[in-house]
């Protein structure tokens, strides 16, 4: 019998571990074959396309749904046997506020609504609150006692924050947390986030279309399909791209309709992106390549009025990984576990 099924073992240094899940609905499987491990302090990117899969992962993190194969431990106890006892170590802030907040009622209000349910006393609540407020920038007694439906999106977002911490939960997920924000209040959470990340040890799992997050990320988990197709530091998988993340920012003035198809069978490109009108990012296996290619394109009567070189960001790999290689991936997943 797993342990975990029991009770909680000898600490771990893991807030969340996943062995060989997988989820169904059904007779349909969602989730194919999913290993993790999330040290405890850490902040877990989840990232991926609509219907990718992550929704139902972090649903299954969360003792929402239970595995039909594997074995998930969240906060140190088995999803499956003990969805109870994660719930009560965990927070969580859906992506839309109003799933979690009652409008009507101010911040503190909500917080002892919902603090409650946790057994903690009015008195530890409010500190609470006040605690996390001041860290999230609206420590203020104006915003603590306002009504959320008078607060900023911005502001509600950060009550929603606040409130899925209220339990000192050993690791918090954020289901879209910078979705509907403006850019720099994007950044603002995610700078409120880290916050939260170095003063409690909170342990965070993001899920995010929003690459952004990475930045903030101490792993990424990439979902294409059902599937886990890629896993680990998003800055040293930006560093894998051809020449160490380094990629030749191209500009044309005018091109043809087939003309980047032609670029794309330069033998010294592997891989190709269109990133604005009439200009590419091509990777390259060193710099050393640039003028070869240069001389080339001038074959095609190709002519680029601008070229430079410069680093690539996390958004330059998952694009690139997700029209090259993610798909096949994921396919390749499935086949082999249909013949296993």
């Amino acid at each position: 019998m797993d342990k975990m099924s029991v009770s909680k073992t000898k600490k771990s240094e893991y807030s969340l571990e996943m062995d060989h899940v997988f989820v169904g609905y059904g007779e349909g499987t969602v989730l194919y074959d999913i290993t993790l491990k999330v040290k405890k302090g850490s902040i877990l990117g989840v990232i991926g396309g609509s219907g990718a899969g992550k929704s139902t992962a972090i649903r299954a993190m969360t003792a929402q749904l239970k595995p039909s194969k594997g074995t998930c431990r969240t906060a140190g106890f088995n999803v499956k046997s003990h969805p109870s006892e994660v719930q009560m170590r965990i927070g969580y802030v859906p992506q839309l506020e109003y799933l979690s907040l009652y409008y009507k009622f101010n911040a503190l209000d909500n917080a002892k609504f919902f603090g409650r349910h946790f057994g903690i006393s009015d008195k530890e609540i409010e500190k609470r609150t006040k605690d996390v407020m001041s860290i999230l920038g609206l420590g203020d007694e104006e915003f603590i006692t306002k009504p959320v439906k008078k607060l900023s999106g911005g502001e509600k977002k950060r009550v929603s924050i606040m409130i899925g911490l209220i339990n000192q939960p050993e690791i918090l997920f954020l289901d879209e947390p910078t979705t509907g924000l403006d850019p720099h209040l994007r950044i603002e959470v995610l700078n409120f986030l880290s916050k939260i990340n170095k003063e409690y040890g909170t342990t965070m799992v993001l899920v995010s279309h929003d690459l952004e997050c990475v930045d903030y990320c101490d792993t990424v988990m990439v979902f294409s399909d059902g599937c886990v197709v890629d896993f680990g530091d998003p800055r040293k998988m930006t560093r894998s791209l051809p020449n160490n993340g380094g990629a030749l920012t191209i500009k044309f003035k005018s091109m043809e309709p087939d003309d980047d198809e032609k670029i794309k069978e330069l033998e010294e490109i592997k891989y190709l992106l269109h990133v604005g009108r009439n200009t590419f990012r091509l990777f390259i296996p060193s710099e050393e390549k640039v003028s070869n290619i240069l001389n080339k394109l001038e074959d095609f009567h190709l002519y680029p009025i601008n070229h430079y070189v410069n680093n690539c960001t996390f958004l330059d790999y998952f694009r690139v990984h997700s029209l090259y290689t993610y798909p096949e991936k994921a396919q390749n997943i499935k086949e082999k576990l249909e013949k296993e």
